[in-house]
């Protein structure tokens, strides 16, 4: 059996803080975005489960159970 040839991982290129200011504005937003994304994360799941709340609060109120 010939054995198997692995071919080797590419790894992106990661910017340093010097590279960073010569970025285009675009992947500067990028850049931040990936920062804050697990907040992003958070705020997404969050808000509609308030957003349910408010609507189940709303519907009583009309239909006078509170």
């Amino acid at each position: 059996m010939a054995k198997r040839k692995f071919k080797k991982k590419k790894y992106k290129r990661i910017y340093k803080e010097e590279n960073y200011e010569d970025l285009s504005p675009i992947r500067r937003f990028e850049r931040k975005l990936d920062r804050v994304n697990h907040i992003m994360e958070l705020i997404r799941t969050v808000v509609p489960i308030m957003l349910l709340i408010l609507n189940c609060v709303i519907l009583a109120k009309i239909f006078n159970l509170i």
